[in-house]
């Protein structure tokens, strides 16, 4: 019996590290995304982005909104494959990858 725990013990550590890289990738991604619309427009401050809201093209894609202050706020798309950033409805990459998927 006491041979039991050792594997039960290993297969724990394991999907601990494997969830837990992907929660600590998901924070980095996010980060990151918050820091490059914060140098795109210009501002010190460091967007805020409440949740990503849709993850699309398999994953490489992410849909959201993002808060620079009460006043300035707005809507995003990036591209995680490619590194691009397009801020706002209107940008082209938002309205060919965003629009019209459901939240």
């Amino acid at each position: 019996m006491h041979n039991l725990w050792i594997p039960v013990v290993a297969i724990l550590a394991v999907a601990g590290l494997i969830f837990g890289g992907q929660a600590y990738s998901e924070a980095q991604r996010g980060a990151h995304i918050a820091a490059s619309i914060s140098e795109r427009l210009g501002n010190q401050i460091q967007a805020d982005i409440p949740h990503l809201k849709k993850r699309i093209n398999k994953d490489y894609g992410v849909c959201g909104d993002y808060i620079l202050s009460r006043a300035e706020h707005g809507r995003f798309y990036y591209n995680s494959a490619t590194k691009h950033l397009a801020l706002g409805t209107d940008a082209p990459l938002y309205h060919d990858n965003c629009e019209g998927v459901s939240d």
